[in-house]
């Protein structure tokens, strides 16, 4: 804060003066003037976070300068100091404890929730859709058909750093949407979600990368081309587009892949590595995967190519 460093630069232009016999202050006083700076600037975080830390540094700042400069005839050694420090500290606890009685008053809480939202008109026929989330809940369907795209994302920006970011190249649009956890967060699905709602008329190619997600991703109504899909240690729901013909390719490791597939959508399956089935329902065997019965009359086609690594696939019509 401004405060703080005003206090800084005072203190610091004594310590100097001092050094040069301009005035004379003792080791122990600048001593002094220096640790109530560093409790100062500690104190002055009691206006964003109303915590009894905060309030203690300030009353033990004060004590410093007090003692430093013999105000009221104060002149404290190291023993008398050390208990000041900590009768500031049981102080403060005390009174942020009586204040935070909903009897005495009503401290607002300082939320550390985020939301991020974004959305715009249809502006292209083309939209390449980068998706980047870790440890959240992911879902992508269909949207308004006034917007061409809509994006709302919800986390704790104490354990996630995310973006949305938005452009056009000629007559494509370009749509990045990214919810990483920081360094050292462990599982908190609870604390990031990510809804992505696209438009049913551009033609959609997507690019995503899932790590410990729960996510749903819904094309039955949208306009997918095709799309790139790598999941880790994730739950992942894919719908196939009944739109148009599309291309599907995921990559899973230690992950549970279920397919729910439109009953006017065909689909052919190719899988390389370990894949466990849990169901076969109407899907015929051939040398490198599975093509669905209905094949020869189904609307449309969704080619699905699955390379995986210790994951469960389930397969199911809707």
């Amino acid at each position: 804060m401004k405060f703080g460093a005003i206090v800084a630069i005072f203190i610091g232009t004594l310590i100097l003066l001092s050094g040069i016999n301009v005035i004379d202050f003792s080791f122990w006083v600048l001593f002094e003037l220096l640790f109530a700076a560093l409790f100062i600037n500690n104190g002055l975080k009691i206006f964003r976070y109303p915590k009894g830390e905060y309030l203690g540094s300030l009353i033990f700042a004060t004590v410093l300068i007090i003692d430093a400069f013999n105000i009221w005839g104060l002149d404290w050694n190291f023993g008398e100091l050390l208990l000041a420090l900590i009768g500031s500290y049981m102080l403060s606890w005390g009174i942020m404890s009586l204040f935070r009685n909903p009897r005495f008053s009503k401290v607002r809480k300082v939320s550390s929730r985020q939301h991020i939202s974004l959305s715009r008109p249809i502006e292209a026929n083309t939209y390449e859709v980068e998706l980047d989330a870790n440890l959240s809940k992911v879902l992508l369907v269909d949207g308004k058909e006034d917007k061409g795209f809509e994006v709302n994302m919800n986390f704790d920006k104490k354990d996630f750093n995310g973006n949305v970011q938005y452009n056009m190249d000629n007559s494509k649009a370009n749509l990045k949407v990214k919810c990483k956890a920081k360094a050292g967060v462990s599982s908190v699905l609870s604390k990031s979600r990510v809804d992505v709602e696209l438009n049913s008329k551009p033609v959609i190619f997507l690019n995503a990368t899932l790590d410990g997600t729960d996510s749903v991703l819904d094309f039955s109504n949208i306009n997918l081309d095709s799309a790139t899909i790598r999941a880790n240690l994730s739950r992942l729901s894919l719908i196939p587009s009944k739109m148009r013909d599309s291309r599907i390719e995921v990559e899973c490791e230690v992950t549970s892949l279920n397919l729910r597939v439109p009953r006017d959508v065909g689909v052919t399956i190719v899988h390389e590595g370990e894949l466990n089935w849990s169901s076969f329902e109407e899907l015929i065997p051939r040398e490198e995967g599975y093509v669905s019965r209905n094949i020869e009359h189904a609307k449309v086609t969704c080619q699905l190519f699955i390379k995986s690594d210790m994951s469960k696939i389930s397969f199911e019509w809707l």
